[in-house]
């Protein structure tokens, strides 16, 4: 597979629109989203405030890697549920469905997943 540096920069842009019950937002910009988007690859930032919680149903993501970057989080995923603080991931299999819990103060999450 051959990526141009090119093609992914026409791919990154902030997101200005955001599905209907959706939160994620730049950690620098609290009213947007941050996303990068490729055919096969989406990236992106969540700023969580306190106690905040964000639903996903199975089959909404493929493969995704969950980044802890700031605080920390309640997540539950393929039937499990972990506390991770910052520094700390976690490999979501394909297809499940999955809950981020913001524990205690803001929290900062990078995702990094295949698509559904």
């Amino acid at each position: 597979m051959n990526i141009r540096a090119d093609n992914l920069a026409n791919d990154i842009a902030p997101c200005t629109s955001v599905e209907a019950g959706e939160r994620w937002r730049d950690p620098h910009a609290a009213s947007q989203t941050m996303r990068a988007q490729g055919a096969l690859l989406t990236t992106e930032f969540a700023v969580f405030e306190p106690s905040e919680v964000h639903d996903e149903p199975a089959g909404a993501r493929g493969e995704e890697v969950v980044a802890i970057l700031e605080g920390q989080f309640d997540i539950d995923a393929a039937g499990e549920h972990y506390r991770l603080v910052a520094g700390e991931a976690i490999l979501i299999p394909p297809r499940e469905p999955r809950r981020f819990t913001c524990v205690g103060t803001k929290g900062v999450l990078y995702r990094a997943g295949t698509r559904a």
